[in-house]
């Protein structure tokens, strides 16, 4: 059970970072480039890298994040 548990938050976790990095990186080159002719191509680029980056950072970071939002709201989660 504790496999699934983890095996669930390695799959949302990707899946977030995978949706995030994908919209925000097209904001950022829009906003930096426009719609130039190559856009697709330097939008891929930047999501890409976002993704690499922010793939290890995200499953890194939420067990920090659900343990200070459960402290935050006062939930005892003891596993």
């Amino acid at each position: 059970m504790k496999n699934k548990v983890f095996l669930n938050r390695v799959v949302f976790v990707s899946i977030l970072a995978t949706i995030m990095t994908f919209v925000m990186t097209f904001f950022v080159t829009f906003s930096n480039l426009g719609f130039v002719n190559n856009f697709i191509f330097k939008w891929m680029i930047a999501w890409g890298t976002a993704f690499i980056v922010a793939l290890p950072i995200s499953l890194t970071i939420t067990p920090i994040a659900q343990k200070l939002a459960n402290k935050i709201i006062k939930i005892d989660n003891k596993n």
